[in-house]
C-alpha cells in the first residue's frame, strides 16, 4: 500500500512538473509575440525599445557624430527592402544635411553566404575608405537582382582597391565574427530583421516611406522625413 502511495505521489508530481513546464513554453511564446509583432505589423507609429543603440564616432557614419539628429539603420546588403531603404537615407542626408548622422550597421543572416560576402564587401572597404562606394555598388546591385561577387570585383576594380588585401580580408574569420555578433547585439535593441532603423531612440521596423502616408485602415503614418523633422524640432 505505501509503495503504491509513494509511486502515485511521484507520477502526481512528474505530471505537474511537465504541465508547468508547458505552460511556461506557452508564456514564453505569447512574450515574444507580443514583443515582437507590434513592431513587424504596425505601421502607424514607431516605437520606443526598453533598450537603444548608441550611434558611436568608431563605427561607418554618413555625417558628422555632432549631428544633432543620429539615425542607426541596421542592414541585410542583400535585401531589398534594406536597398530600398538606403535610397531614402540618401534623400535624408540630402535635405537635412549635418543636422544628421546615418549610422550603417550589417545584419547579417547566420548561413547565408551572399548576406555575409556583401557584409564583408563594405567592412573590408572600409580601410581605404570606399565602403560608402561599395554599399552603394552592391545596392544598386540588389534593386536590380544583380548581385553577385562579380559585382563586388567589378567596384574592387572601379574603386582601385587593393586586390590582394581585399581578398584576403574577405576571408577572415575574426571579421566575419565580427558581423555575425552585431545582429546577435542587435537582439537587445528589438532588432530581429532588416531593415530596422533608429531615429534618436525611436524604433522603426521596414523601409518605411519617405513622405507620410495612409495604411490600409485610413490612418495617417509618418513618413521618415516627418519623423525626422520631429526630432530636430
Amino acid at each position: 500500500m505505501q509503495k503504491k502511495i509513494v509511486w502515485g505521489v511521484v507520477i502526481f508530481l512528474a505530471l505537474l512538473l511537465a504541465a508547468l513546464l508547458l505552460l511556461k513554453s506557452f508564456w514564453q511564446d505569447k512574450v515574444i509575440t507580443a514583443s515582437v509583432q507590434p513592431a513587424a505589423a504596425a505601421k502607424a507609429e514607431s516605437f520606443l525599445p526598453a533598450f537603444s543603440p548608441t550611434v558611436s564616432a568608431n563605427e561607418k557614419l554618413i555625417g558628422l557624430i555632432t549631428a544633432p539628429v543620429k539615425i542607426l539603420v541596421y542592414e541585410d546588403y542583400t535585401n531589398t527592402f534594406s536597398a530600398e531603404l538606403a535610397q531614402n537615407l540618401d534623400k535624408i542626408k540630402n535635405d537635412f544635411g549635418d543636422k544628421v548622422v546615418i549610422a550603417v550597421r550589417p545584419f547579417v543572416l547566420r548561413d547565408n553566404a551572399a548576406s555575409m560576402e556583401a557584409a564583408m564587401a563594405v567592412e573590408c572597404a572600409v580601410a581605404e575608405e570606399k565602403w560608402t562606394e561599395m554599399r552603394s555598388a552592391i545596392f544598386t546591385a540588389v534593386r536590380t537582382n544583380n548581385f553577385g561577387a562579380d559585382k563586388i570585383n567589378a567596384e574592387v576594380e572601379k574603386e582601385g582597391l587593393d586586390k590582394e588585401k581585399f581578398a584576403k580580408c574577405l576571408t577572415s574569420l575574426e571579421k566575419q565574427g565580427i558581423m555575425l555578433q552585431v545582429a546577435e547585439d542587435a537582439k537587445q535593441f528589438s532588432v530581429y530583421g532588416t531593415p530596422t532603423i533608429f531615429v534618436g531612440n525611436e524604433l522603426v521596423v521596414g523601409a518605411r516611406p519617405y513622405e507620410d502616408y495612409l495604411d490600409e485602415t485610413g490612418a495617417k503614418v509618418e513618413g521618415l522625413k516627418s519623423l525626422v523633422e520631429r526630432q530636430i524640432k
